[in-house]
């Protein structure tokens, strides 16, 4: 050591910083002379210099500054390398605030302060740059006390912004896994214990706080469904399984109730290093809507099917009857205004639902075509829903009931009027829908000899669309037909297919 003090060999070698701090005028410097340094700050610049990890020494109370060549290129152009030999407070003065009572505690004799990745901006480039350090500083001995202090240092930004980019993304991911529409969850253990679940997952099957819970504590009502068993497969086999429209009942707790459901799943096994299944990820759908609407879909083209038979069986009924009764004039003319009326009630079942409509749109829609009828009409009635079929049979009834009287009842002179009416009333204590046609002011009215098609069509169709006791009765003051029927029937009686 004796040789280093004489010839100074300490400021031989480190480089860059070497060099300078050999070519630095110290005699005019707060340290003075390098013959005259003590040995311990002797010691300390050798090492410094020498070390390839950054490392500053601040020295005495001025804090006079030396550096290494690692500690420069953490400067920039800014400081470096005009803080050697510089006073550090007047150096850092934009951070002293920070590092000052560090520096000053270790000065004090009050031991080495550290920290990890802090965040310290300091000017460098020309601008304040955000910069994390991981630092010690440590006190250095001198005459019983401490004489300054190393830094030894890391500018550890670009580790903290990779940090700091997983994290980013891993909060991403977790957030999409918490979002997803499907429900997932991350099972781990041959007992399938529950790691991670998403948002759908709990409200698929409730909260229940699954963390670090077996699936079958979990959710033991699925004991039974097939679930545990897939996964005890999976877990054993490594191969995937996928479930498709696969029914589970599922305890509502907070409601008491079982819900119905159907899941379309898979149960991926995830993998360690060597291939050997160590968990299960569970991923899927709640399907139940489509299951629902699939079946659905399958009633109605069961009831168009329905439909599209009964309007067959009515239109072939029409037309037979209309080429088959000589008495009613020109078939083809018959049949059309028929085959309108038929056609402009299944314009207003579309218009609303198709499955109900109302009493009164059935009649003014039908009347209508009697233009006579719509200028001679007295219409009163709650309002009251009935049934696609009932709405069919009740229009077509009402247009032969109009043609009648058009030829031979009430709007065959100038004075008949017609009198609709429609209401709810109880008979026997059952509450009872009444439809009422009744005309008056027209001329004497005569049984016919023979039903024909409209006797037939009030008498059997109404009576069965409707459930009911359909009075056709022919007085002499003004034909009269009252439709009967408990009010249950109504929007739901299925009837029967027209009968000729």
């Amino acid at each position: 050591m004796d040789n280093i003090v004489d010839s100074f060999s300490f400021l031989h070698g480190g480089g860059v910083m070497g060099a300078l701090t050999r070519d630095f005028d110290w005699k005019k410097s707060l340290v003075g002379s390098p013959d005259r340094w003590p040995q311990s700050l002797r010691v300390m610049i050798h090492l410094v210099l020498n070390a390839r990890h950054p490392m500053l020494v601040f020295w005495g109370k001025e804090l006079i500054q030396f550096y290494n060549d690692a500690f420069g290129e953490t400067l920039g152009p800014d400081r470096h390398p005009k803080a050697l030999g510089a006073k550090g407070r007047e150096c850092w003065e934009e951070i002293w605030p920070t590092v000052g009572p560090q520096i000053e505690h270790v000065m004090a004799g009050k031991g080495t302060v550290g920290g990890d990745e802090r965040l310290i901006p300091i000017t460098r480039n020309g601008r304040v740059e955000n910069v994390w350090w991981t630092y010690t500083y440590n006190p250095i001995e001198h005459k019983g006390g401490v004489g300054g202090v190393l830094v030894i240092c890391e500018d550890v930004t670009g580790q903290h912004m990779a940090k700091q980019a997983l994290e980013d993304q891993a909060t991403r991911l977790k957030d999409l896994f918490e979002q997803a529409p499907g429900f997932m969850a991350v099972l781990r253990g041959p007992n399938h214990v529950f790691e991670v679940t998403n948002k759908a997952y709990r409200n698929l099957v409730g909260d229940r706080n699954f963390i670090g819970k077996p699936v079958r504590e979990a959710i033991p009502e699925a004991e039974g469904q097939g679930y545990f068993e897939l996964l005890d497969k999976v877990y054993q086999t490594g191969k995937a399984e996928i479930g498709v429209r696969k029914p589970l009942d599922i305890n509502v707790a907070e409601e008491n109730l079982t819900k119905h459901t159907f899941l379309d799943f898979v149960y991926q096994p995830i993998m360690d290093a060597n291939q050997i299944v160590i968990g299960i990820f569970v991923q899927g759908a709640d399907v139940t809507d489509h299951v629902h609407g699939e079946a659905h879909l399958r009633l109605m083209n069961a009831e168009l099917r329905h439909r599209v038979k009964n309007t067959l069986a009515m239109v072939t009924a029409i037309a037979g009857n209309s080429w088959q009764n000589p008495t009613l004039g020109n078939p083809l003319s018959v049949f059309q205004e028929r085959l309108v009326v038929f056609a402009k009630a299944h314009d207003m079942l579309t218009k609303a639902t198709w499955a109900t409509a109302e009493v009164e749109n059935v009649v003014r829609s039908t009347l209508d075509f009697h233009l006579n009828a719509v200028q001679r009409l007295s219409i009163s009635g709650p309002p009251t829903i009935i049934g696609s079929k009932q709405a069919l049979s009740l229009a077509l009834a009402i247009h032969e009931l109009a043609t009648n009287a058009e030829k031979f009842g009430a709007l065959s002179n100038t004075q008949g009027k017609i009198l609709v009416t429609w209401g709810e009333e109880l008979l026997d204590s059952i509450p009872t829908f009444h439809f009422i046609w009744q005309e008056i002011n027209g001329p004497e009215v005569h049984p016919p000899a023979k039903s024909g098609f409209g006797t037939k069509l009030i008498q059997r169709v109404l009576s069965a669309d409707f459930g009911g006791d359909v009075r056709l009765q022919f007085d002499p003051v003004g034909l009269s037909c009252h439709i009967i029927t408990p009010m249950k029937n109504l929007a739901s009686s299925k009837g029967q297919a027209f009968d000729n």
